[in-house]
């Protein structure tokens, strides 16, 4: 039977300091993950080195993984995530919600692997056999 390619919508809560949590995507679509490469450039031109935009490392991936959190305002009032609510955190707190999705995806890129090289210490068989000619 064929495998699923396709990303299944799924979310995961990571803790945070303070017993804050954060919630993010299992890991992103095709979309996303070109949307966060995309951001990313500031200029490009035929045969010349992309500009980066600095602005945009790290923040382009939070933005497309993350999906609600418990974080509040002044008031208690819980704040939505959004692009801006995101540029309003402390650095602390923004730079915590960053490694721990970079971990996130770590994590899922070596579950990845994992079942592709097989678990378990089963072997799995070479895609192409030699003839017995």
């Amino acid at each position: 039977m064929a495998r699923c390619r396709f990303v299944q919508p799924e979310l995961v809560r990571i803790d945070l300091s303070d017993g804050d949590w954060i919630e993010v995507k299992r890991e992103l679509n095709a979309g996303e993950s070109r949307r966060v490469a995309a951001r990313l450039v500031k200029t490009m031109h035929f045969n010349e080195r992309a500009e980066v935009d600095a602005e945009q490392v790290g923040f382009s991936k939070v933005v497309e993984y993350l999906i609600d959190w418990s974080l509040v305002d002044i008031g208690g009032r819980h704040v939505p995530v959004s692009e801006a609510s995101i540029r309003n955190l402390e650095s602390a707190t923004y730079t915590e919600i960053e490694q721990a999705i970079e971990r996130h995806e770590a994590a899922v890129e070596a579950a990845r692997e994992a079942r592709k090289n097989g678990t378990g210490g089963e072997r799995k068989s070479d895609p192409i056999s030699s003839s017995a000619a």
